[in-house]
């Protein structure tokens, strides 16, 4: 297809509408696509692609295993062009890809990797053609914008391109089955020694079979519908995998991979559940991709959860921890509070987990309080749990409901007055979890949280 005259004058428009923002300090990573496309809709139909496009989807654990796949090629000597840091919807892929392009509208990186929001496919795949695409799992995520995991299987299942080479979560029985004529590979994690088997999870997606709508039978679930199930009447069942987690060595930090006929050695990347999937699902995607055992584990040995998802620092004493916990997403919520009871000593929770755009754009259905696994809070070795925000009485409401003693549980109406409400005598670790749209309301309620811990040190 010609380029034609819309063409050049959207590139130009979305390149200088791009410096714009980036002088006047905006990162500029979703309209200057948006941009391209008001004055050129068919712009990604006519634009060159890079000549390897590596794709990752999924409900949760996309951006994680993104910019660890990123970090891991860019390590490696390879110089993709990515979404890292901006929109995973149409008009941020377009303003990425337009950086893959000169100004002629020549491909100038020969390597792309994008993070792709599941349903935005039907508006990118038409164009955008993976060479491989990772799907971490899928589940219902929020309400305000999927339901259930089977609306996004289909919009996902019915826009794949045929030549795409997919690397699935053989443990996800979901997103296991699509695509069925696209060639694949399957990765997961293997029943591991003393592992707790986990069948009390309030959300189950997957309890009949999608062909038959006979019982599953579960084997091992690890958590939700994760875990190696077959049909109760037919041959539906987990596939076998061709890249597995095998063994966790927690006292060493390492982890061993089987990687279809061997078994690999490579160091941990977090220690919960969610972090060994994505970790297993970023080897895979790049041993598809081409590197070598050796060259995955010496890149691993760099690697470390991003700070905006995750952060650990000592401060006069404890341990105080920022972890995104993805507000109204029931599974990441539950993942997260799953975590935090299996840490050893006493913790206080901070809950600030409204998003607050709802405030100006919406009115926000509060059942997936009622999803969430806020049983998990409900341990001896939590000792106080704040509840933050314009929401924090509809969150001390279900930690009622979930079994949770009274007097552990204390209400601020303010993110800013979080900090001053915990009681440092009391507890070693504090966890700040926050949505992913309140990261700086977290980094200031940390920094009251130091100045509070220093104070209390200097009296003591």
């Amino acid at each position: 297809m010609k380029k034609g005259i819309r063409f050049y004058l959207a590139l130009y428009g979305a390149k200088l509408f791009s410096r714009g923002l980036s002088l006047i300090g905006r990162a500029g990573t979703h309209n200057p696509g948006v941009l391209a496309l008001k004055i050129c809709p068919d712009f990604l139909a006519r634009m060159d692609m890079p000549k390897t496009i590596i794709g990752i989807t999924g409900t949760n654990g996309k951006t994680t295993t993104a910019n660890m796949v990123i970090d891991i090629l860019t390590d490696n000597g390879f110089q993709p062009v990515s979404n890292r840091s901006g929109s995973n919807i149409l008009g941020g892929v377009v303003t990425t890809l337009i950086g893959a392009i000169n100004l002629k509208g020549q491909t100038v990186r020969d390597l792309a990797v994008l993070e792709l929001d599941e349903r935005s496919s039907r508006l990118i795949y038409p164009y955008v053609h993976p060479n491989l695409l990772l799907v971490t799992n899928l589940f219902r995520d929020s309400f305000k914008r999927n339901a259930h995991a089977e609306f996004i299987y289909d919009i996902l299942d019915q826009n794949i391109p045929a030549s795409t080479k997919l690397v699935l979560n053989g443990d996800d029985l979901i997103s296991a089955r699509l695509a069925a004529k696209n060639d694949r590979v399957y990765f997961g994690v293997d029943p591991l020694e003393n592992e707790e088997i986990m069948d009390n999870n309030i959300i189950q997606d997957l309890p009949l079979c999608p062909y038959c709508g006979a019982p599953m039978v579960y084997e091992f679930r690890r958590y939700h519908h994760i875990g190696r199930a077959h049909c109760s009447h037919c041959d539906f069942a987990s596939p076998a995998l061709d890249y597995a987690l095998c063994a966790v060595h927690p006292e060493t930090g390492r982890v061993e991979m089987r990687m279809h006929e061997q078994t690999e050695n490579f160091k941990m990347v977090g220690q919960s559940a969610p972090d060994l999937y994505n970790l297993a699902g970023a080897i895979a995607l790049l041993s598809e991709f081409g590197l070598t055992p050796l060259q995955l584990r010496s890149s691993i040995e760099k690697l470390h959860i991003v700070e905006s998802r995750y952060h650990e620092e000592e401060i006069a004493g404890k341990t105080v921890i920022l972890s995104v916990a993805k507000g109204q997403n029931p599974i990441a919520c539950s993942r997260v509070f799953d975590s935090i009871r299996r840490r050893p000593g006493r913790k206080t929770v901070i809950l600030m987990l409204d998003d607050l755009g709802d405030a100006k754009e919406t009115s926000e259905n509060i059942s997936w309080l009622y999803d969430t696994d806020y049983e998990f809070l409900r341990d001896d070795s939590i000792v106080q749990i704040i509840c933050a925000g314009v929401r924090s009485l509809d969150h001390r409401v279900r930690l009622l409901v979930a079994g949770v003693a009274p007097e552990k549980i204390t209400c601020v109406p303010k993110e800013s007055e979080a900090a001053g409400a915990v009681r440092p005598e009391e507890t070693d670790t504090i966890y700040l979890l926050y949505d992913v749209y309140t990261v700086s309301t977290a980094k200031a309620a940390e920094a009251s949280l130091k100045a509070l811990l220093e104070r209390e040190e200097e009296h003591q």
